[in-house]
């Protein structure tokens, strides 16, 4: 039996977490040439394809036997921090607008830092909520949500041009004008779902930061104001949407998160609509109802998931 494929099989077992590796890896690694032919010099396809999904769903903590109420959490608090993260990337986007001018022409207009103070509160409830710090996540959304809602309030803040008198919008416009924004809905959302996680807590993970990678992919995949300037919607949302899908095999509860986080983008072209005079533009919309057909799949098809693991 070759060495070469000792090597190929220890290769595929990376999949695996390092614990899992220094645990069982030795017990695999036996089976696994044990079971192979005398000849055999790769693994076959069905092998490489099961260790690697097996990996996966280790890192992913979905092999460990769980009941449905506790399957149902854990799908809750992705959903908490998928919505977190793409709040975080809503504020770089607006943050990495800001900055630039801030320093070429200074900081001519102070309510602007409002902008990346919103981001760093609410990458601050990312990590909290990542840890399983709930309260503390909850603390942070609130403050995020009022930073967002205190730079849209001194920007929308008008001068007037004879006696240079600033003159403040209503609360209301306010939050007409923000919600038409799809990064801004996640933030009362995830208000919304954290208040379960309080009373129902979800293990955490002891590697909270990892999260914050998300809020770069987030800023390209999803619709922020940078992606107007890169043009990859709306088919980049496609394909998170498709990606989710297929992640159904390795965890379903994060596909049902994947579901919750189309919601802001939906709630988003839904205010939008409210401005068309009764044209009902939006859901005359082929995107629209693309959206919420994708939305309705990933919650059913990880619902689906979520029975199957659990008869398993």
């Amino acid at each position: 039996m070759s060495e070469a494929l000792e090597a190929r099989y220890r290769r595929l077992l990376r999949a695996y977490p390092k614990g899992y590796r220094h645990e069982r890896g030795a017990e695999m690694m036996g089976t696994l040439m044990e079971a192979a032919g005398d000849d055999q010099r790769r693994p076959t396809a069905r092998e490489a394809a099961a260790l690697v999904l097996r990996g996966l769903q280790a890192r992913a903590g979905a092999h460990h036997a769980r009941s449905v109420r506790q399957s149902w959490l854990g799908a809750l608090r992705l959903a908490v921090l998928l919505l977190l993260v793409y709040a975080t990337a809503g504020g770089l986007a607006e943050t990495g607008r800001v900055i630039p001018r801030v320093l070429t022409d200074g900081l001519a207009y102070p309510p602007e830092l409002f902008y990346p103070l919103g981001m760093v509160i609410t990458a601050l409830a990312v990590v909290a909520v990542a840890r399983g710090r709930y309260v503390l996540g909850l603390l942070a959304t609130l403050g995020g949500l009022a930073a967002t809602l205190t730079s849209a309030y001194f920007a929308m803040a008008g001068r007037d041009n004879v006696t240079g008198q600033l003159h403040y919008p209503e609360i209301r416009l306010v939050v007409h004008f923000t919600g038409i924004e799809p990064t801004f809905w996640p933030l009362p959302l995830a208000l919304l779902l954290i208040a379960p996680l309080i009373a129902w807590p979800a293990a955490g993970t002891r590697r909270p930061l990892p999260w914050l990678l998300g809020v770069l992919a987030a800023v390209f995949l999803l619709p922020t104001a940078y992606e107007v300037t890169i043009g990859v919607q709306p088919w980049a949302t496609v394909a998170v949407v498709v990606g989710f899908l297929l992640w159904t095999v390795v965890d379903a509860r994060a596909t049902i998160a994947a579901g919750v986080l189309l919601v802001p983008v939906i709630l988003a072209l839904l205010v939008v609509n409210t401005q068309s005079y009764g044209q009902f533009e939006t859901l005359a919309s082929a995107w629209f109802w693309t959206l919420v057909v994708g939305a309705v799949a990933l919650v059913a098809a990880g619902t689906f998931g979520l029975r199957r693991q659990a008869r398993l």
